[in-house]
């Protein structure tokens, strides 16, 4: 009877022993509850809201006060997180530009045709900040919105062919570029025609007008919106504006939303022409036919002035930061937007992320 009592026990302890060294194999998963994710992105979410709904978050975004609005944020949000604030669907604040291989002369010239460069746009500050650069020795610096080839020889069409891995990168990383030239069929059929998204047809009559002033779809109703703020004018006074001063273009107005300038009728000719998502779904470019520019108080050599403005600020990206501090989202993050109907209308997201993750 001893014996079989004593068998069974170290089955007992033969048992514990084996399980005992199995918990080492089977580690058990658990997952977490999500609950606090959902709480920090339902605070974000609060937090936005409260500061739209009690005119906060338009009153700091119109005057740029990123200070007020991080000190709000951070009132809001748990010590252990950081964030960052983003909008998008307006005008770039500070619209940073670097001219391709200019001279002192085309610097000028692409400023005068801009001036003034600092100017309210729906009670917002908007800043443009020019700056020549040669890319052949040079990088492109980080916070450039937009390249800009000027001209057709030198630094403008051929530029484009010259740098075009430079462009290409800084496409992807969401900047712009812009090329003030005429063009050959031989342009329109390369590289710049890839950039710019152009076909080619025989060259016609410069006179042209907006493609479209109200189709929210298409790149011309956003760039008409900023030419009637800065030329003091309603979107409805654009459909007399003319613009006649442009030299002969052989680029077609295809049938699709990229068209800004185009001439009526049919087999019509585009003057200024946008694409986008050109490199890795990112990137601007936007081609304006060159022009008669000798005398920029000309009303005519005005009115295209104000349309490569315009232009400028839809090619700024539509997409900025109000941080105090440049930052960088973790790769792990909440985002929650909301939309703004204010003078004008855009998004406001707010990115959190955990300190520790």
């Amino acid at each position: 009877m001893m014996k079989g009592f004593a068998r069974i026990f170290e089955s007992i302890i033969a048992s514990v022993v084996i399980l005992t060294s199995l918990t080492f194999f089977l580690v058990p998963n658990i997952k977490a509850s999500g609950w606090e994710d959902a709480t920090i992105q339902t605070l974000a979410q609060d937090a936005l809201e409260s500061a739209y709904l009690n005119g906060t978050l338009t009153r700091y975004v119109n005057t740029d006060n990123v200070t007020s609005l991080y000190t709000l944020m951070s009132q809001v949000l748990p010590k252990s997180v950081d964030f960052s604030i983003e909008v998008s669907g307006t005008v770039n604040n500070i619209i940073n530009i670097v001219c391709v291989d200019c001279t002192d002369d085309n610097v000028t010239e692409l400023k005068t045709m801009l001036i003034p460069l600092d100017f309210s746009y729906k009670d917002r500050n908007i800043s443009i900040r020019v700056q020549k650069l040669s890319l052949a020795i040079n990088d492109v610096p980080k916070d450039t919105n937009i390249l800009v080839f000027f001209g057709k020889v030198v630094n403008g069409a051929n530029g484009i062919k010259t740098y075009e891995t430079k462009i290409n990168s800084t496409l992807s990383n969401g900047g712009s570029v812009v090329l003030l030239s005429d063009l050959t069929q031989q342009d329109a059929q390369g590289v710049i025609g890839n950039m710019f998204n152009l076909s080619w047809s025989n060259p016609a009559s410069p006179t042209s007008k907006f493609d479209d002033l109200y189709d929210g779809r298409k790149v011309s109703h956003n760039v008409a919106r900023y030419y009637a703020n800065t030329s003091s004018k309603n979107l409805a006074d654009l459909s007399t504006v003319d613009f006649t001063v442009f030299h002969q273009s052989g680029v077609i107005a295809d049938s699709d939303l990229k068209n800004i300038a185009k001439s009526t009728g049919a087999n019509s000719k585009a003057f200024v022409r946008a694409n986008y998502n050109i490199v890795n779904s990112n990137g601007r470019s936007v081609w304006i036919n060159d022009y008669t520019r000798t005398d920029h108080n000309d009303r005519f050599t005005k009115t295209i002035d104000n349309l490569t403005k315009a232009s400028i600020m839809w090619a700024s990206g539509e997409k900025f930061k109000l941080d105090i501090i440049k930052k960088e989202p973790a790769p792990v993050n909440f985002r929650t937007g909301i939309l703004v109907f204010d003078k004008d209308v855009y998004t406001v997201e707010l990115i959190v992320w955990r300190i520790y993750f």
